[in-house]
């Protein structure tokens, strides 16, 4: 009845365990489809505001057709931005799935080790009983023994008195039966050892299947992990391209501004001068891009009298000169 018991409760834990991991299927299944419909959902974004984007760019070179070269590069920087955008979206949704993915592959291994410890003990439990027919068996042989040997004393007595025949034969025959229960009981012991020795061999069979899943596990384990560092690698690759857009995007910006630039002290083009900054550096000879890119942030931060509790970045200001001077040639 244990032995039944025990069948029934690992076919139950089995049946679970296979459930379990159907449903882990469809929920991985279910998630990434929903990662897909986001995706093409952010592409469709993306492109309308690619078409936006062209629309501007048309208007622009409409009204502007003397500064064709400014608009061609315009247009350069923006096909650039729009194609790492859409690497830097296609990277972020894969990184998403990749994550999802390691995390089921972590509770799939964490349960397949659970179902591993408990047919361990399944089988610690079948060699226990095993031990104990065997040592039942061993018990039931020389009380088999013994009794052959009453049996051999029995018929020498037999032998010498006839006289007490029939009293014999009623003893050999009590023996006889005795002999007969102790075969049976024997038998029943051989039978409940070999059931054990099976259940024992289907627990081990059981225990290298959930090993060798547990290997493939692991091993699957280990390939998230490395895709997990390819992607750490590639958000890394992603933050920098994010700063160069950046770059590119104020690159662009000031192109515009210079497009629009009509009349004004040229350093009042650099974010953070304004009239009063740009006078003094005129008064100190500093008149254009190139003249305040040579120039230190200290020797500026002077110049301008600046005050602790003030705000400007006078290293932003010298490297936007840089940016500016190289981009539109400013020697002036």
């Amino acid at each position: 009845m244990t032995v039944e018991v025990i069948l029934a409760a690992f076919v139950g834990l089995v049946t679970g365990a296979l459930l379990a991991l159907w449903l882990d299927s469809q929920t991985l299944v279910r998630r990434v489809q929903d990662a897909n419909a986001e995706k093409s959902k952010a592409h469709a974004d993306l492109q309308k505001f690619q078409i936006r984007h062209r629309a501007l760019e048309q208007e622009v070179q409409a009204v502007k057709m003397a500064s064709q070269t400014a608009v061609q590069d315009t247009t350069q920087f923006e096909a650039t931005i729009a194609r790492q955008l859409a690497e830097i979206e296609a990277s972020r949704d894969q990184l998403q799935t990749t994550i999802q993915t390691n995390e089921a592959l972590r509770e799939n291994l964490l349960e397949a080790q659970d179902r591993l410890e408990e047919l361990e003990g399944l089988s610690l439990m079948a060699e226990e009983k095993l031990a104990a027919s065997e040592a039942e068996h061993n018990r039931l042989v020389g009380d088999f023994q013994l009794v052959e040997a009453e049996i051999a004393l029995l018929e020498a007595k037999v032998a010498q008195a006839n006289d007490a025949g029939q009293q014999a034969q009623d003893c050999l025959a009590a023996l006889e039966q005795k002999v007969a229960a102790a075969e049976v009981q024997f038998s029943a012991i051989e039978a409940e050892k070999d059931l054990a020795l099976t259940q024992l061999q289907e627990a081990e069979l059981t225990a290298a299947e959930q090993n060798a899943r547990i290997a493939t596990l692991e091993k699957q384990l280990q390939e998230a992990e490395a895709v997990r560092q390819e992607l750490t690698a590639a958000q890394e690759k992603l933050h920098t391209a994010d700063k160069h857009i950046q770059t590119l995007q104020d690159n662009v910006e000031d192109a515009h501004t210079m497009m629009q630039y009509s009349g004004k002290n040229e350093l009042q083009l650099i974010r953070g001068i304004g009239p009063a900054y740009a006078r003094r550096l005129n008064e100190f000879g500093i008149n254009s891009f190139s003249e305040l890119a040579k120039c230190e942030a200290q020797q500026i931060a002077t110049i301008i009298k600046k005050k602790n509790w003030q705000v400007a970045d006078i290293q932003d200001w010298i490297d936007e000169a840089k940016a500016l001077a190289a981009r539109l040639g400013s020697d002036a």
